[in-house]
């Protein structure tokens, strides 16, 4: 089985093995996910004397083969935080330690299960991924597919890895002499970047995103503002030289310049000087040579003018130097995915996404090699005089050139550049053609600038001769260069991009210590200029030298900033950054931590790099990198209102223009703040002025806010409500119902039937210090003040306690602390009607349950590598526990047999159904009676009571294979049941 990365290469591949001698090509199959090539009788070394990645020896036998080839598109697998870890459902700072779990998307299940049925016909594995750190992750999720479909693959060592650069057939034959393993090293690498790209993106994304829209007008409908370690440095260029232009202080200054005129190989040298004004000058004619002044310029005026008059009064100048030597102009190093993206922006005016895109199209056609390279040098065995005559058969400029550079010694080999990725040649054309050939315009200008690049690269360096002469009138000395070029070579095919010039051609030929009367002198002034703006070979060569992004995804981070509308590009490839990059950048830099400078970024791809190297291991390198970018989440968490206050530079607070707002109720609840009454107001194009009851029901998906007149501050409702009133107190209706934190009158928010309360402000800024998080809502239910009868949050609700164990893999919840009337209780995030049942009561002799996330608070016991189990601190009435139980307890649910045993709390087991019956009143021990059932058809569940009288585990019945439906009898579990009705 052969699998491909991208469809055309497996057409290619098919290709070739069909065209081998004495293959048969079988039936194609078209109709599923990928094309399905097959081909019998095609020879080559056997696989059983490679996986080394050497070459088989010469006198090896072909034996016959039958290939099958498919491919698939990119990465199979995405990796994701459960449903647990939604955008509402947890804090953003607990992305940082979440489990991540592997999923295949709907587009890409049908090719998951083609591999596993493909991977069951095959008695070896060959992959031809893209050679790179990207391909070889790509490879391993390939791998770990057709390992479930045939596990022998795995046992029996039957994986192998080809490298390729180009899809021609003398490539892919190489390749199949060459076959090697799959680098574990650069998996590790890819994948210990991949995870700390999510969690640190999805953290601050989220962050970001959630604030945003609760300060300001119009985040609500941009949607997502998103964060990337990469993406971010790369907005950090940009703004920097935007401000370094905004700052910019101009300067006058004044300079010096001299013109002395050369003709028939000498100096025309003046005579009969008059002064006319501030020049000397007469009009005999000769080529004009321009004098610098060694000193360049000068801010200060009166000094200037000072020097200016000595040398006119001078009158002559004295030559003392007249230098000459040979100079060269040095061919270019082979070519390199980020020259290329660089040469491409300067010449040709195509971006680097849309030139990666073109480059992979040319590849995939078999006209250049692979263009994802950092190779700047070719290795001993390229053959360069074989590619170099294909082109002489082509007309035009590059038939003629390739035959003079095979003529007269011509032919140099390419200079050795730095970098080399040992995995690709660099990038160079696989086949000669008429450029004109390619339909594609833009095709065609990609292909031509590398086929003169290569052949620039094994041209001799341009020479010539450069000369520079001084002269000194007064105490000042003037410089000119020239150059006369002997020798273009390599810059006759790199025309018109590539020019070797000053500008004055040859200087005369004068003697040291001669007198010349200038033809002018001149004093000028000027203004110094700010930079432009920071043009996209810039921006490139920027990330390329700090490490933000590689070689492959460097266009990928340039495009991101322009789709997230953080910056714009215009027609000279320079780019400005918007209102939202700008607000950003200063925001977080405010707070201390320049998130745009490329410092962390560079020491996580170093840390990369030395896993790829197999000098550290992936869990070694994300543990304290993780750690430090926890760090600077909490610190900007705590200072957000920086963020805020940069943002509002540029953008409108919250609720302050009228224009997007109709207004639903005035004086609709009290103010916390001037003990006013805030309006209610929603966003324009929904409802208007209705009744009392109407007033929320129309357009229940429009945003709704708070405003306050009279502080001018606004405080955003709830999305996805249909209804909000102001709260008041129980049994007195005329009285509001207030937040004892800030004072503000409570919401009630009604939607399909359930109930709620927010306070207003507390919702937009939640109180730290009460169990709030500034990066996700607050209702009252999450709140911990102790004298709100509202308040039923916890501290610790939102850590994980331990992943639920009735959860599949894909959609694992999280079980976590909960309180409500009955009492104190674990259950699942992914709980509720219908869905998973896990739960377990907690003695309702302890007066306060909490959990910490502290690294000392992880049970060791029941804690493995990859899932962590927390213990829970227990805070006991007086009197409600026995005698030897202390007042308080730290201790773990799942390993302390004691504390079960005397409080009775009962752990949910699996394959274990218990009847669900409503309840009609108190059942002894007043805390109700557990049930928990796994709703993604894994077993069935009964929890323990966990009360005085809670029923044992096995209540149930079904378990085992008579497995019995409580609802309808059938075989089948509960959650299963298509009348599933209460």
């Amino acid at each position: 089985l052969n699998v491909a990365e991208k469809p055309s290469v497996a057409r290619a591949l098919a290709q070739v093995f069909s065209s081998s001698p004495g293959s048969r090509p079988r039936n194609n199959h078209q109709g599923g996910p990928a094309q399905i090539f097959e081909c019998e009788n095609v020879c080559f070394p056997s696989l059983f004397q490679q996986g080394h990645g050497r070459p088989v020896p010469t006198n090896a036998r072909d034996e016959p083969h039958t290939m099958i080839t498919t491919s698939i598109r990119g990465h199979l697998a995405s990796q994701i935080f459960g449903r647990a870890y939604g955008w509402s459902r947890c804090p953003p700072v607990t992305l940082f330690d979440a489990p991540i779990s592997t999923e295949y998307s709907e587009d890409m299940q049908p090719l998951e299960r083609m591999l596993r049925d493909q991977a069951k016909r095959a008695s070896a594995l060959i992959l031809w991924l893209d050679c790179d750190r990207e391909g070889e992750a790509i490879s391993d999720e390939v791998r770990t597919v057709c390992l479930k479909g045939n596990p022998r693959l795995g046992t029996q060592n039957r994986v192998y890895r080809a490298k390729f650069s180009t899809v021609l057939q003398g490539e892919i034959r190489r390749a199949l002499c060459t076959l090697g393993r799959v680098n574990e090293n650069f998996v590790q690498a890819v994948q210990a970047r991949s995870e700390h790209d999510l969690r640190v993106g999805a953290a601050f994304t989220r962050f970001q995103t959630l604030r945003l829209q609760k300060k300001f007008d119009g985040f609500q409908e941009r949607g997502v503002v998103s964060y990337g370690p990469c993406q971010f440095p790369t907005l950090g260029f940009v703004v920097e030289r935007w401000a370094r232009i905004e700052t910019f202080v101009p300067e006058n200054f004044w300079s010096l310049e001299m013109t002395i005129r050369y003709a028939d190989g000498s100096v025309v040298n003046n005579s009969g000087q008059n002064q006319n004004g501030n020049v000397y000058s007469n009009q005999q004619g000769g080529r004009p040579i321009h004098l610098n002044w060694k000193r360049v310029r000068l801010y200060d005026r009166p000094t200037t003018t000072a020097i200016y008059d000595s040398c006119l009064e001078a009158g002559e100048a004295v030559v003392t130097s007249l230098t000459g030597r040979p100079k060269n102009k040095w061919r270019p190093v082979p070519l390199a995915t980020v020259e290329l993206q660089k040469r491409a922006s300067k010449y040709l005016r195509i971006g680097s996404d849309e030139l990666m895109k073109k480059a992979e199209e040319l590849y995939n056609q078999g006209y250049i090699s692979y263009p994802r390279t950092e190779t700047e040098k070719f290795r001993p065995e390229f053959n360069h005089h074989t590619l170099i005559q294909s082109f002489q058969a082509v007309a035009g400029e590059f038939g003629d050139y390739a035959s003079r550079l095979l003529a007269n010694n011509n032919f140099q080999n390419p200079r050795a550049g730095q970098n080399d990725d040992n995995a690709h040649p660099p990038i160079t054309p696989a086949k000669a053609c008429d450029p004109e050939s390619i339909t594609d315009p833009i095709q065609r200008k990609i292909y031509s600038l590398i086929v003169k690049h290569y052949l620039a690269c094994c041209s001799r360096d341009a020479m010539g001769r450069e000369t520079e002469l001084t002269l000194k009138i007064a105490s000042e000395e003037f410089v000119a260069k020239g150059l006369m070029i002997l020798e273009r070579n390599w810059l006759e095919i790199y025309q018109p991009w590539e020019r070797w010039s000053t500008g004055q051609g040859e200087l005369p030929r004068v003697a040291v210590g001669s007198r010349i009367t200038p033809t002018s002198l001149i004093m000028k002034d000027g203004t110094t200029s700010p930079p432009q703006l920071i043009s996209e070979v810039e921006l490139i060569s920027l990330m390329d030298r700090n490490g933000i992004g590689t070689d492959a995804t460097i266009a990928q981070h340039i495009t991101t900033i322009l789709d997230r509308n953080y910056a714009e590009k215009d027609g000279n490839q320079r780019f400005n950054p918007t209102k939202l990059g700008i607000a950003l950048v200063e925001g977080y830099n405010s707070m201390g931590y320049q998130l745009n400078k490329p410092d962390l970024r560079r020491d996580m791809e170093a840390e990369c790099n030395a896993v790829a190297a197999g000098r550290k291991t992936k869990e070694a390198v994300l543990g304290p990198v993780i750690a430090k970018m926890l760090e600077v989440f909490k610190k900007a968490n705590l200072e957000a209102n920086k963020l805020d206050e940069a943002v509002a530079r540029h953008f409108d607070r919250l609720g302050s223009n009228n224009s997007q707002y109709v207004m639903l109720q005035a004086n609709f609840s009290l103010c916390g703040t001037c003990n006013g009454m805030m309006m209610l107001k929603q966003q324009s194009g929904g409802g208007g002025r209705g009744s009392n009851r109407q007033r929320n029901q129309d357009n229940a998906g429009a945003s709704k806010l708070l405003h306050c007149p009279t502080c001018s501050q606004a405080h955003l409702m709830p999305r996805y409500h249909q209804q909000v009133y102001p709260a008041m107190k129980p049994g007195n209706q005329q009285e509001p119902l207030t937040c004892p934190i800030c004072q503000f009158q409570l919401i009630k928010c009604e939607n399909d039937g359930n109930t709620w309360h927010i306070c207003p402000k507390c919702f937009s800024d939640p109180p730290e210090g009460h169990g709030g998080d500034s990066s996700t809502d607050f209702p009252c239910s999450k709140c911990t003040h102790p004298t709100c009868s509202l308040a039923t949050g916890i501290r610790g609700g939102d850590i994980e306690i331990f992943s639920c164990p009735f959860c599949t893999a894909g959609d694992s919840g999280s079980v976590s602390l909960k309180r409500s009337t009955n009492g104190f209780r674990l259950s699942c995030s992914n709980g509720g009607r219908d869905r998973c049942q896990f739960v377990i009561w907690l003695p309702k002799a302890a007066r306060d349950i909490s959990v910490e996330s502290t690294e000392d608070n992880v049970c060791q016991n029941c804690s493995s590598q990859n899932k962590l189990v927390r213990k829970i601190k227990f805070v006991w009435k007086m009197g409600s526990v026995p005698p030897h139980y202390d007042r308080e307890l730290i201790t773990c649910i799942l390993c302390d047999d004691h504390l079960k045993r005397d409080m009775e709390i009962r752990i949910p087991s699996m394959n274990q159904v218990q009847p669900r019956r409503r309840s009609t009143g108190s059942t002894g021990g007043g805390r109700g009676r557990g049930r928990g059932s796994n709703s993604r058809g894994g077993g069935q569940t009964t929890s323990g009571g966990g009360g005085n009288t809670g029923r044992g585990d096995n209540g149930g019945r079904g378990a085992g294979p008579g497995i019995l439906c409580f609802k309808c009898g059938g075989p089948h579990y509960a959650n299963q049941c298509t009348s599933n009705q209460r």
